[in-house]
């Protein structure tokens, strides 16, 4: 008599067995739940980048993941709280340096938090989610005012702060010191970069292209405020937590 044909059932991401380690069956440790979040979101975000928020369902995620709707929704009562929490994730560890920056030197500070600023915005998935943003987003409208409180102000907030430091410390001219200056040394570092990846070209590829595009913007931000030229040069190396392509001259 032949063996029934065996079906594979979801595996239950609420226990998971994650980078090949058995474990036994109960709670899961936290360990395994952080584990657990940061694959779902990971595998979240890239079907959303790959068919955009309206194009991605919560289904396909689950199947992806190896997961069950259940899993999905006990961490995330809809698609649109899934997508926000992948745009947090996404920025978090930018973000989380930039809120511990200290002002022990603040115009060197703001140039390290501007660098960081400009690896963030020419990652993939970043790039997948800011045009999922500006496609979608006048329909979905707590999507952009989720990632405005998220990443947008936090971030000005921060550049504000550090020029406020740098007045006060007498590193750059007085009156330089506002929304409008972070406005457009933001501008400045990201605004050209940003526009052509999202146009589908591939700018500042090679490490050594995109740190001499900064030091030039950099520069230009110094002698607008008055400012000095920092003598600490930004390493030639992008920070480890947004690795990007290098071509053969890098």
């Amino acid at each position: 008599m032949p063996k029934p044909e065996r079906t594979t059932a979801p595996l239950d991401m609420a226990n998971p067995c994650l980078e090949g380690k058995k474990r036994r069956c109960g709670r899961p440790t936290p360990h395994d739940t952080e584990q657990l979040d940061q694959y779902l979101l990971e595998i979240a975000a890239g079907l959303f980048v790959q068919h955009g928020y309206a194009g991605t369902s919560v289904d396909q995620i689950a199947r992806k993941a190896s997961a069950s709707k259940q899993t999905l929704y006990r961490r995330y009562p809809s698609k649109e709280e899934l997508f926000k929490a992948v745009i947090t994730n996404l920025t978090a560890s930018v973000l989380r340096t930039i809120e511990e920056t200290p002002l022990h030197n603040p115009l060197q500070e703001l140039r390290y938090v501007m660098s960081l600023l400009l690896d963030l915005i020419l990652q993939p998935e970043s790039l997948g989610t800011y045009r999922i943003l500006i496609s979608d987003a006048y329909r979905y409208p707590s999507l952009i005012a989720h990632a405005t409180n998220t990443i947008g102000t936090p971030i000005h907030n921060c550049v504000v702060r550090l020029l406020k430091a740098a007045e006060a410390a007498g590193q750059i001219e007085p009156g330089n010191a506002d929304d409008t200056t972070a406005n457009l040394l933001c501008g400045l570092i990201t605004g050209q970069p940003l526009e052509d990846a999202l146009f589908g070209l591939k700018p500042l590829e090679c490490c050594v292209e995109r740190l001499e595009y900064f030091e030039r913007g950099w520069a230009l931000f110094l002698r607008a405020v008055g400012g000095k030229q920092e003598t600490c040069p930004i390493a030639a190396t992008p920070p480890a937590a947004f690795p990007y392509k290098k071509t053969a001259a890098s």
